[in-house]
């Protein structure tokens, strides 16, 4: 299992036309074998800040979607919203081996 965190900082004024956007994303993602769950959060210091949690259930399953014509249309539709490209951070589960 994988959980994926997208960073995304939003520009004044968009974040309206940013959540109707990621709301189709995830709906999208939602239907793509895989996908487990996602959330979106908004850092509390900074509400232009957005973080979007994905879980998959593997590399590969998130790979599929991260590289879909779907969401590069999307991405695409977003990139004008943003005031810098979303950063990505790829979390996999660790296997602690008990003692």
């Amino acid at each position: 299992m994988v959980r994926i965190i997208i960073e995304r900082n939003i520009l004044d004024g968009k974040l309206d036309d940013y959540h109707a956007l990621i709301r189709q994303a995830k709906n999208k993602a939602s239907n793509m074998p895989g996908f487990l769950s996602g959330e979106i959060f908004h850092v509390r210091e900074c509400p232009n800040q957005v973080i979007v949690m994905s879980c998959w259930d593997s590399f590969d399953t998130w790979e599929v979607w991260a590289e879909s014509e779907e969401r590069q249309d999307l991405l695409d539709e977003m990139r004008p919203l943003l005031q810098s490209d979303e950063k990505i951070m790829v979390l996999e589960a660790s296997n602690i081996k008990k003692d």
